[in-house]
């Protein structure tokens, strides 16, 4: 018995040193892929820097922790930094990451010709990087899982939201038909401080929340020749689901959206509207209604009402952009700015 138990202790040794030679060969394979994808990301002309690198984590996470990291590209004008940033891996898997911001992040465009420079802080990030498996005619790469608080953006304008969470698909395959979902994503955000109260809807929206997929690959290059080239292959974006929740306004939709001749929005959507006298009050209180098209319009929206599940008002119908006009039903909404893609 005795010599037995010897036995097991001394296996349980050699296991032990096995799994801690195992745990410090990953934590320099982690090294290496950090740097690996900064130096790849520095040739690509992308800034990449940090004033330290550590690993940790032992005995069942590898953790890289960097300390005042920063990302940047002068080309496109823009540079995202932190105070600290740590990815956990686990040493059997690499291809999972989950990546903390615990002490928040900024994020600083620069200005151009048609909009001042941006700057956009968070208290707290956090995402999860998963890879999927390459299946034949469906979207593959790797899905993030983001959350974050206290998100603020400044430039010209200032918005807030309280809390934000979604996913998105980072898309592997470079080219797909227009019939293929290439990307996709998913956005919830709470408490959204808008730069003015719009009456009567108020200065907050409660709740904002959209799912979208991008059929037909978006090329690389110069923004306004690689969109026309979608546009030309039949790209479109499905709008699988739109919710808001805004003071007395509530919406649910979805559609299709794509591009015209002139790289402007057109698309067509179905939607169920609560509260839809506020859209028009709003419209008109913001001068981009008449008074008296928005009588008419109440009207119009009026005969179309029907009671809902709480025999409250509510209206389904269809909405349409095209000629940057928006109409919902029958009646016009506003007219939409013009996108200048750079």
């Amino acid at each position: 018995m005795r010599r037995l138990l010897r036995f097991a202790l001394l296996f349980l040794l050699l296991l032990a040193i096995a799994y801690g030679g195992f745990w410090y060969w990953g934590a320099g394979e982690a090294r290496r892929i950090v740097e690996g994808w900064a130096e790849a990301r520095r040739a690509e002309g992308y800034t990449v820097a940090w004033r330290e690198l550590a690993v940790g984590g032992f005995p069942l996470a590898l953790r890289v922790t960097l300390t005042g990291p920063v990302l940047g590209r002068e080309a496109a004008g823009y540079e995202a930094s932190s105070t600290e940033i740590a990815a956990t891996t686990r040493p059997w898997a690499f291809q999972e990451w989950h990546i903390e911001a615990q002490t928040g992040a900024k994020l600083g465009i620069a200005a151009s010709t048609t909009r001042p420079a941006v700057t956009a802080t968070a208290a707290r990030l956090e995402a999860t990087l998963t890879p999927q498996p390459e299946v034949p005619a469906a979207p593959s790469g790797t899905i993030v899982a983001f959350a974050g608080e206290t998100l603020l953006v400044e430039g010209g304008a200032r918005f807030s939201i309280e809390r934000f969470s979604g996913t998105t698909l980072l898309p592997r395959n470079a080219k797909v038909d227009h019939l293929v979902t290439w990307t996709s994503a998913a956005l919830e955000a709470r408490g959204i401080g808008l730069p003015v109260e719009i009456v009567p809807l108020g200065k907050s929206i409660d709740t904002l929340a959209a799912s979208l997929a991008v059929k037909g690959a978006i090329p690389g290059g110069e923004r306004r020749a690689a969109l026309a080239a979608w546009r030309e292959d039949g790209g479109t974006v499905e709008l699988e689901s739109l919710g808001l929740a805004w003071g007395p306004l509530g919406l649910a939709g979805k559609g299709t959206l794509a591009l015209d001749a002139g790289l402007q929005p057109e698309g067509a959507f179905t939607a169920t509207i609560r509260g839809y006298n506020a859209i028009l009050d709003a419209l008109v209180g913001g001068g981009a209604l008449k008074p008296g098209d928005a009588s008419v319009a109440k009207i119009a929206l009026g005969l179309l009402a029907k009671p809902g599940a709480d025999g409250m008002p509510e209206i389904t119908a269809p909405v349409t952009l095209q000629n940057q006009q928006l109409f919902l039903g029958p009646a016009r909404l506003a007219r939409v700015p013009r996108i200048q893609w750079e």
